[in-house]
């Protein structure tokens, strides 16, 4: 049934309805545009809605080339066809597209409507327009707003439709165009927004993916390495107290333990760079987020550390269960096996030199990152022992070339290949000699394997003090002769270098002849590493005597029962028939025994704990090592371990060297107190002025003669220029003896001596080669500068003399020289050295001359205190923006 145009424009517009506002351009491909709005007239409007079944009939042009006009009918025929046709098209548009493509207003669609506005003379009503425009989604009333149109004019045929139909058939056709443009519209803005929609979500899709992929390999490079450093802690958990106990490293228990940290923490941190060096993700905030590559670099180098860390560790952790079961019960008590072997010396150094490569990459590693690039995670404590560990490599380093470079010398000491023999000789500074004390004892400590045999000390007078004498007759060595006052010269006053090699030479040459034994080496020590010794073994018991020795006692008691008559005489109680000592040594000679066995006995951790405090003793001379062998007396030498006599000529050195010759124990009861004044001069040549003041206070025995016979060295650089000097005894009687009568005070113009009234009598001597007879009473004699200017030690000059000091008196010795400038660029720098066995009391001041603060750039130097071991004063600096007057003369506190 054929339906008329007003249901027609009805439907239409149910179905899709207009989707824009104003009127909808016609598609410039229908064939009903090509009319002009010029050749349709315009007529009086009629209300489409008023006439629903009327037929209109539509003027549609024909196709561009056809001539000639077809008849209404025909038009009206076609036309409704068409509108059929484009009826069903836009209804299957309609649902195939939907009501949101429908709903869509896209920019082209409007300029082609703008397009298609200009070939149609229709015109919409406002109303109808307005209508247009609302109908996007929703729902087309049935009966559209009437339409005000003209009707069409039909070209070349006569007639015009009615104004109604007119106004119909042009609506109709401007709605027809619209709804072709809005599909056409649909078509083009569809794949636009898909489009637009893709370039929107899938960047921000990729975003989320890399975010979540960055997020997921941080949290799980965090996890590793957080997992790694626990391992490493759980490492220094396990050893926790190795301080107190240092064998705990040898404990297999513990190795195991730390082995399993060490793997699982190398596997974390090799995960850690392999997740660095791989991670997609890693490579691309590198490329493109270049403000976190320092991060990165950070993660990199800090994984690497964390990998050669573990390497060593386990390197460590190996070598040591190698050794572990060596290094069990007592060490060094001689048993069959030898507690070191060239097996642990060559794995010793195999762990070394694997090590060290490792080393030099964490020094590396540690210069690609920054503690500012490290995440938040890392906490200030992991972050401090961070830079504790890169400020400890450089040492390790240095400590591990060095233990490599003693192994040969430590396998020789430790009779490795062959047993090693050494003279020991005990010292005692009570009777002050140039290398640190008397040496009375001797014995001969043998090693093998790295065991001690059992030890005794025995008496050198037994050898020296009998009739056949292997000393009978022998004389000091000729650059001692001079001053050596006494005859037979043997062992036992060997030690009159302060150049400890030079004595040990002497002592091992005299040793042959007198013993008739060669050793590899000497050692002396004082009474300081005994008491050293003792605080780390604990007090020791004589059964017999009920006496216990400790750290604190042990001198005073050697003392006692060798000087003491109550104390000689148990000694004959409790050892009576000893006869491989003297009877004043035997308790010495007892003691040492028992000393030496519980060092033999004790545990590994005490025989660690006396090898630390040995170092420190080779470096304050209480202990002095002299070997045979060139390479491993050059070790000692390296480390300023040798004792040696200072002969450096890059800086200014001070050396005063005692000499007790007083046949006494006197020097236990004698302060050294030194004053040292160092001018310096606009070339940096130095000016001394040093006073000596030796204060005798005899407040007990004194096991020998009462008056103190110091000879006193003085070395100095080799350059230097005596100026003037004073306090040195001359030879030339003054008073006293077969003299006159000293005077009750001031004996000396200057007062060089101090004695309480009536006490300058210097009394009897010890018998020498000059005075057989030392019972007679000595004068006191006048005293001057240094009467010798020989120096005895090559490579120094020396000033030299005796000094003579009554019991209970202070005698001040004082000496000028002139150091000229090293030739060196560095600052003023001056070493002074500490004589072993005594602790002398240093005043030093170092000062520019006054005016040359400015040009010498330093403010000078002060020290008052004691000097315990070798000391290098150098000059620092003065200070940018100091004022010269009140920072150039230091004020010393005299």
């Amino acid at each position: 049934m054929r339906t008329g145009w007003g249901q027609i424009m009805s439907d239409t517009l149910t179905n899709s309805g207009p989707s824009g506002t104003g009127t909808t351009p016609v598609e410039e491909n229908s064939e009903h545009n090509k009319t002009s709005q010029s050749d349709i007239p315009v007529t009086e409007q009629q209300d489409v809605s008023t006439q629903p079944h009327q037929p209109v009939a539509e003027d549609v042009t024909t196709k561009e080339g056809a001539e000639g006009s077809p008849s209404i009918a025909d038009n009206a025929s076609t036309a409704e066809e068409e509108d059929s046709q484009r009826l069903k098209v836009v209804e299957d548009g309609a649902k195939s597209d939907g009501e949101d493509q429908s709903s869509i207003a896209v920019e082209d669609g409007a300029k082609s409507e703008e397009e298609d506005r200009s070939s149609t003379t229709a015109e919409i009503s406002p109303e109808e327009e307005a209508e247009n425009g609302a109908k996007v989604d929703g729902e087309v009333p049935e009966i559209a707003t009437p339409v005000d149109a003209s009707p069409p004019e039909a070209g070349n045929t006569a007639g015009t439709f009615s104004n109604g139909s007119a106004r119909a058939v042009v609506a109709l056709a401007g709605r027809f165009a619209r709804l072709r443009s809005d599909k056409r519209m649909l078509r083009i803005a569809i794949p636009l927004l898909v489009l637009f929609l893709a370039g929107m979500i899938v960047p921000t899709a990729m975003a989320i993916g890399y975010g979540m992929g960055a997020y997921s390999t941080y949290t799980t490079l965090r996890a590793e390495a957080n997992d790694g450093l626990q391992h490493l802690l759980n490492v220094k958990t396990v050893f926790t107290g190795l301080n107190a106990h240092p064998t705990g490293f040898l404990d297999t228990g513990k190795l195991h333990r730390a082995q399993k940290e060490f793997t699982a923490a190398h596997k974390d941190f090799q995960q850690v760079e392999y997740t660095l060096d791989h991670a997609a993700v890693i490579a691309t905030v590198i490329q493109y987020l270049p403000q976190y590559r320092a991060q990165v670099s950070s993660a990199h180098a800090l994984s690497r550390i964390g990998i050669d860390v573990t390497d060593i560790g386990q390197e460590l952790v190996q070598a040591a269960m190698t050794l572990a079961p060596t290094f069990r019960g007592p060490l060094l008590n001689a048993t069959n096996e030898p507690l070191v072997t060239p097996a642990m010396l060559a794995l010793v150094r195999t762990t070394i030199d694997q090590i060290l490569p490792t080393l030099n990459d964490i020094q590396t590693q540690s210069h690609l990152f920054s503690l500012d690039a490290l995440p938040a995670s890392i906490n200030a404590h992991q972050r401090a022992q961070l830079v504790q560990l890169m400020q400890l490599i450089p040492q390790a380093q240095a400590d591990l070339v060095q233990v490599r470079d003693l192994l040969d010398a430590a396998g020789w000491m430790l009779g490795v290949n062959e047993p090693r023999t050494f003279l020991v000789q005990t010292m005692d500074r009570g009777e002050l000699r140039p290398t640190g004390g008397f040496t009375g004892q001797y014995g001969e400590l043998s090693i093998k394997g790295g065991r001690m045999a059992p030890f005794s000390l025995r008496d050198i007078s037994l050898v020296e003090y009998v009739d056949n004498s292997p000393t009978l007759g022998q004389l000091a060595l000729p650059q001692y002769r001079s001053w050596w006052p006494f005859a037979n010269w043997g062992l036992r006053d060997s030690n009159l270098s302060a150049d400890f090699p030079t004595s040990a030479q002497i002592a091992i040459k005299k040793y042959k002849s007198e013993v008739g034994h060669n050793v590899d080496g000497v050692i002396l020590f004082t009474p300081f590493l005994v008491q050293h010794v003792l605080q780390v073994i604990g007090p020791i018991h004589i059964g017999g005597y009920n006496d216990t020795i400790t750290a604190q006692n042990v001198e005073e008691r050697l003392h006692y029962y060798q000087q003491d008559n109550a104390g000689l005489a148990k000694q004959a109680v409790y050892q009576p028939g000893d006869t491989t000592t003297s009877s004043r040594k035997r308790f010495t000679s007892l003691l040492a025994h028992l000393l030496l066995d519980r060092v033999r006995h004790a545990p590994p951790d005490e025989i660690l704990a006396i090898a630390r405090q040995a170092l420190h003793d080779l470096k304050t001379k209480d202990l002095q090592i002299y070997v045979t062998n060139p390479q491993a007396e050059s070790v000692l030498e390296k480390f300023g371990d040798a004792a040696q006599v200072d002969r450096s000529t890059t800086h200014d050195g001070l050396y005063v060297v005692q000499a007790n010759i007083s046949a006494s124990k006197a020097s236990q009861f004698v302060r050294t107190i030194m004053h040292d004044t160092v001018t310096l001069n606009t070339d940096g040549g130095a000016t001394h002025i040093m006073q000596l003041r030796l204060v005798y206070n005899q407040v007990g025995p004194v096991y020998g003669y009462d008056t103190y016979h110091d000879y006193v060295r003085v070395y100095v650089p080799p350059t230097s220029k005596f100026l003037w000097g004073d306090g040195f005894d001359t030879g030339t009687p003054l008073c006293g003896a077969t003299y006159v009568d000293c005077p009750q005070n001031g004996v000396y113009p200057k007062n060089e001596l101090q004695c309480p009234p009536g006490q300058y009598q210097p009394g009897a001597s010890a018998p020498s080669i000059s005075d057989e007879d030392g019972a007679r009473w000595h004068p006191l004699d006048t005293v001057g500068p240094p009467t010798n200017f020989q120096s005895d030690e090559p490579g120094r000059a020396m000033f030299g003399g005796w000094v003579v000091v009554p019991k209970n008196c202070t005698m001040t010795v004082t000496l000028s020289w002139y150091v000229p400038p090293t030739g060196h660029t560095t600052p003023y720098a001056l070493l002074v050295q500490r004589q072993a066995g005594t602790l002398p009391e240093l005043d030093l001041t170092i000062l520019p001359t006054p005016g040359n603060c400015s040009v010498l750039k330093t403010a000078g130097q002060y020290f008052d205190g004691i000097l315990a071991e070798d000391t290098s004063f150098a000059l620092k600096p003065m200070p940018a923006g100091a004022h010269v007057k009140s920072s150039c003369y230091p004020q010393p506190a005299v």
